[in-house]
């Protein structure tokens, strides 16, 4: 019948501990290093763990409780190291030493020693991380330490002898169930933890790898035509040649010295300027591009290699495919708390619009990179139809 009433007390503890670990305290507990605030709120929160289990034990005799007050002594030892075991084991201890009774230095006492043994297990199984069984284990060798403490340092040794007759057993195996099981809890907890983190850092893994795809972008044929544009000019209009070699180069070196996800719009749409550049003297009078720019966001903090894979898309899959060409207008103004973008033309559109998000025409990896950077609201939307094409997105300013 003990062993079934420590039992449900048991229970009850390890509910607290359960609710404890869905609130943000749990980011205390799973970490493999603690800084000062956490080792204070693993002090505080086993500390009134130990103090629990004191109050829920049941009454033997002369003031002397079956209790599971070593729970929280030995877990905390097991979690964060001998010091904070003892330093729980001392504040619960010195509240058990006031119940009085004639166990009561011997019980204040074998819980210090409770939580020192808890950190030493830890020490001992470090590379096994948080273990249950090893946790469990601690607990087995702490109680027992408990019982020859009784023993030692009871008032009354007989009245000791008849009194681990009675608790021993019960407590020894309950208060080793409550231990593992909280740990195990705990060990759960980190593991939910740990893979957040994981995927955090596959995300920016992922961001990394479509950067770089975004540059691969930059086809090796687009410098062959700008160098065959610029051969021709450089025969008929050096002027003009040296222009162009100065944009390629401007175009190139800003596309070398992309680092991050941001840059400013200035410099974005100077590398849109150097392009369009070299596009305009290869198509001559087929192309033509209007920028409507409002001066007062040029320093804006603005998301790198986005506006040039949609002009360039524009340009070759709208305006060339059209006989007599056509307009690209690149829109850029203020919208209440966003930053409202537009790049439309009057080419010959494309039949959906919504599958050219999948399709291979760049815009892909424009939308998925905006979503992450921004969430789900702030992605592409296009419109397109025989009289040409609009692609338009908000970033927030």
């Amino acid at each position: 019948m003990l062993m079934i009433n420590m039992l449900e007390r048991m229970a009850l503890i390890t509910i607290f501990i359960y609710v404890i670990l869905q609130t943000n305290i749990m980011k205390c507990f799973v970490k493999d290093k603690f800084n000062r605030k956490d080792k204070m709120m693993m002090i505080l929160i086993f500390s009134i763990l130990a103090i629990l289990g004191t109050y829920f034990g049941i009454y033997i005799k002369d003031q002397s409780l079956a209790n599971s007050r070593p729970v929280g002594a030995i877990v905390a030892g097991y979690l964060g190291g001998p010091v904070i075991g003892i330093i729980v084991g001392l504040i619960s201890g010195l509240h058990r030493y006031s119940f009085g009774g004639f166990t009561a230095l011997a019980c204040g006492l074998s819980t210090v020693v409770e939580g020192a043994i808890g950190g030493g297990f830890r020490l001992l199984f470090k590379k096994r991380g948080l273990n249950p069984a090893v946790a469990g284990l601690a607990a087995i060798v702490a109680e027992i330490a408990q019982m020859i403490l009784i023993l030692i340092f009871s008032k009354d040794i007989n009245s000791a002898i008849e009194l681990e007759k009675t608790i021993a057993l019960s407590m020894i195996i309950i208060n080793s169930i409550g231990v593992f099981l909280i740990v195990m809890v705990i060990e759960s907890s980190k593991k939910l933890v740990d893979g957040e983190v994981k995927l955090i850092k596959l995300k920016e893994e992922n961001k990394v790898a479509e950067l770089k795809a975004l540059k691969a972008q930059i086809e090796p044929h687009f410098l062959f035509n700008s160098l065959n544009v610029i051969s021709a000019y450089c025969r008929t209009d050096g002027e003009k040649a040296r222009e162009l070699i100065l944009n390629l180069s401007n175009y190139f070196r800003a596309t070398l010295e992309i680092e991050g996800d941001f840059s400013t719009l200035k410099k974005e749409l100077a590398l849109i300027k150097a392009y369009v550049a070299i596009e305009q003297a290869r198509f001559s009078n087929r192309l033509e591009v209007k920028f409507l720019i409002d001066d007062n966001l040029l320093d804006i903090k603005f998301p790198i290699l986005v506006l040039q894979p949609i002009v360039e898309n524009s340009i070759k899959h709208g305006i060339l495919k059209k006989i007599n060409g056509g307009i690209v207008t690149i829109s850029i103004r203020n919208d209440e708390n966003d930053v409202s973008i537009e790049i439309s033309d009057n080419g010959v559109g494309f039949e959906n619009a919504d599958e050219s998000l999948s399709t291979g025409l760049g815009l892909k990896n424009i939308n998925n990179r905006l979503r992450l950077l921004y969430g789900e609201s702030y992605s592409l939307n296009i419109v397109s139809s025989n009289n040409g094409s609009s692609v338009n997105f908000n970033i927030p300013k």
